[in-house]
This record gives C-alpha cells, structure tokens and sequence, in this order.
C-alpha cells in the first residue's frame, strides 16, 4: 500500500504493509485524501489536508481522532457559520467515524467520543450566555448574539480555538 502525506508543504509517499490495521494502513485506504503530521488532530477544509498526532496515533484514541478528521473529509465539511451547524457536523462526523471505526476494527468508544462532544457543549453554551443576565441564547447572526431576556447584543471571536470572549456591543 501506499500513502501520501505533507510534510513542509511537500507531498511524500511512504510504502505501508499490510500488518494489521494501524493507523497509516488507515490512511492507506483514502489515497485521495492528503494527510499533514502535525501536534494535534484536525481536518483543513480549505487545504482539504487532515492534520494528525504522529504518536497519538499509536493508540485507540488516536485513531478515532484520525477516521473523525477523515469523516470531516469525506462528508465535505468546509464552512459552518452558525455555532450550531458546526455542532450538528461534529455530530455527523462521529456518526461516520463510528461506522468508519468497525470498518478499520477500532474499537469505539464512545466515553472518548461524548468528551468530545461535551467540549462542544461548553464551548456553546459559554458563548451563547448573555454576559448581563446569564441566560442561554442562539445566534442572530455568524458570531453575534443577542438576548432574549434583556436584549444585550454581544459578538464573540470566530476562531474556534480562542478564548471565549463576549464583547457587548449593546
């Protein structure tokens, strides 16, 4: 087997044996996908590159990240802009990366993927209460919030990976 990877930038090919199902026989089998060793695990929709933990890799944990980022991939993820879509594809990620997992006998498991999950949750629901009175709100528009209780407006950073910042603007 063979697969491709990135690294600086430039694409390599490494010959994989058929031992086993580990994580680079994984890669094996989505040759159309581009893969990025990197410190952490996350799919690039703009580069249509799945970045991954070179030694996370090496257990059970890591390779469900890994078949999560290639869900991400093969159900084209690119571009949420409300919190919630991006809720419901990590959803739909974890929904494929089960079905994935059986495919590449890893075991799921499923208190990794609720952590997961609930990361999610407390991101939302730190960005959706209002500053002013606590209460949970949605959306009113791509990083923007208003409430519904004291009509407070905040805006909140677009970054996933950023502290959560609520900035009133009303």
């Amino acid at each position: 087997m063979q697969i491709n990877y990135l690294h600086s930038k430039s694409i390599y090919s490494k010959v994989v044996s058929n031992k086993g199902e580990g994580a680079l026989e994984i890669m094996a089998v989505y040759p159309q996908q581009r893969f990025l060793p990197a410190g952490y695990f996350a799919y690039d929709a703009s580069e249509d590159i799945v970045n991954y933990d070179p030694l996370k890799i090496r257990n059970n944990a890591g390779k469900l990240a890994l078949l999560h980022e290639i869900s991400h991939a093969l159900l084209g993820h690119f571009h949420y802009r409300f919190d919630f879509e991006l809720y419901a594809m990590e959803m739909d990620a974890w929904n494929m990366t089960r079905s994935l997992a059986i495919k590449h006998a890893v075991g799921v498991q499923e208190s990794y993927i609720n952590e997961c999950m609930d990361s999610y949750d407390v991101w939302l629901t730190k960005r959706g209460t209002c500053p002013r009175c606590s209460q949970f709100n949605l959306q009113s528009k791509p990083n923007e919030f208003r409430c519904y209780r004291c009509l407070t407006r905040w805006k909140v950073s677009q970054d996933i990976q950023s502290s959560i910042r609520r900035v009133v603007i009303k």
